[in-house]
């Protein structure tokens, strides 16, 4: 037949709606849809007062025989009775609903422009049984393909943006050379949540070779090896090998990364110092190359920093103990000490923290006020102590921003989960370049602890 645009009042509700029983009269169909899409109509209602129609879709309707100018909705009642509603209010007191329904369709008219909606567009259709085909198609899932096919977890994905699980879940389909029948298993009904959740957790990052910045998946290691991890990862949520329950809390998902063999496990003394994007990397960067010419060993860059502490940095420690260990991180070269210095840093901090709070007589323990013990305040909180004192003390706030932004951002790499993390987690691996910016925002402080 035709395309048609009509106005609201030439629609009628169809009485043989298959979501409701036979309905009697219009009135009777109103109700009966209400009483069957309870909040669902009240939500679609609200939609439309506050967006209109979705352009997308547009009305089926078939001619009455014997009233001329009316129009049957074959398809689209839910939404011709949301709109018959907003624009006659005076209707709504007349149905039976919760109270609460009530309201909130009252409070939606309130603000409805009906000449945002009319004229509608529709489309008519030459008798019910041809109706009828193109409905099943629309309401009959997806009907082979001849319907409206839902979107997967990973198609949704990606109509969210692209996060970071899925520029991971992206590169194993692009490179990792699966099966077409597993790829298409991964399309169809992935567990895009669960690679998330493990992906999102810092240390499973830190032990397959992974970073996110700004949304971005990064990685230092040559892509083969960041392939290696990400794989096992994916075959295994596909294959249902692992699942969520398994991978719920922070050991779980430690544990089962750290049990992968060899052949599914980065070598992480391959990075490179230069992060790359993941989603980034194509398939010229897994070729083989030539190997390049011996050259003599490498030393550092002009200017490069090889120790966290650099050379005009001379504090006056005069504590013995704490002499040697300042001593020791100026000594220790980065590019093969990282974990005994990341160890010193933490301790040479809370050792001079210690010193300056004993120096200025201020507390370093508290009592517990429901058990009366009393304890060691934390490394944390005696940091926010000493730098208050300091400031008291006319020292400037601003060249202590760098450690007190770290009290507050547990990402910052002078934050103090972060110095715990590089003792008692066996997973998380401090970088070089991240020790060096953690030591320059400490500098200032130490600097005024050890004049």
């Amino acid at each position: 037949m035709a395309a048609k645009s009509l106005k609201i009042d030439s629609l009628d509700l169809d009485l043989e709606n298959p979501r409701i029983i036979l309905a009697s009269d219009q009135r009777d169909a109103m109700q009966k849809i209400l009483n069957e899409q309870k909040v669902k109509l009240i939500n679609l209602a609200e939609s439309i007062a506050a967006k209109g129609l979705n352009p997308m879709d547009r009305f089926l309707i078939l001619r009455f025989d014997i009233r001329v100018g009316k129009f049957i909705m074959l398809e689209g009642n839910r939404r011709l009775l949301s709109v018959k509603l907003l624009k006659n209010p005076s209707l709504i007191p007349t149905f039976e609903m919760p109270e609460a329904f009530r309201k909130r369709l009252q409070k939606a008219a309130q603000g409805f422009d009906g000449t945002k909606v009319e004229r509608v567009d529709c489309f008519e259709v030459a008798g019910r049984a041809e109706g009828i085909d193109w409905i099943r198609q629309r309401h009959n899932r997806e009907d082979g393909g001849r319907g409206i096919v839902p979107w997967s977890s990973v198609a949704g994905a990606r109509f969210r943006g692209r996060e970071p699980a899925l520029q991971a879940l992206d590169f194993v389909l692009e490179h990792a050379g699966l099966a077409e029948e597993l790829k298409e298993q991964i399309t169809a009904n992935f567990p895009i949540s669960t690679l998330e959740r493990l992906i999102s957790t810092p240390s499973v990052r830190t032990a397959i070779g992974l970073e996110i910045d700004k949304g971005k998946l990064l990685t230092e290691l040559p892509p083969e090896e960041a392939l290696k991890p990400l794989k096992k990862i994916v075959v295994d949520l596909a294959e249902k090998n692992i699942n969520v329950t398994a991978l719920k809390s922070k050991v779980q998902q430690e544990t089962y990364v750290s049990g992968f063999k060899t052949a599914d496990t980065a070598d992480l003394s391959k990075k490179s110092g230069s992060p790359q994007e993941v989603e980034k990397i194509t398939e010229k960067d897994f070729k083989a190359k030539a190997p390049p010419p011996a050259k003599k060993p490498r030393g550092p860059k002009i200017g490069q920093r090889t120790h966290v502490v650099p050379n005009n940095c001379k504090f006056n420690v005069t504590v013995p103990k704490i002499a040697g260990i300042y001593e020791e991180l100026r000594s220790l070269q980065l590019l093969k000490h990282v974990h005994a210095i990341s160890v010193l840093l933490r301790v040479f901090l809370e050792m001079s923290v210690d010193e300056y709070m004993s120096a200025a007589k201020l507390p370093i323990t508290f009592k517990d006020p429901k058990t009366g013990r009393t304890l060691d305040k934390n490394l944390k909180t005696k940091v926010k102590d000493t730098v208050a004192n300091m400031v008291t003390n006319g020292a400037d706030e601003k060249h202590l921003k760098g450690v007190t932004t770290a009290m507050s951002d547990v990402n910052h790499p002078f934050a103090i989960d972060t110095l715990h993390a590089y003792i008692h987690n066996r997973f998380f691996t401090p970088l070089d370049r991240h020790l060096v910016t953690a030591w320059d925002n400490a500098q200032p402080f130490f600097g005024i602890i050890w004049p």
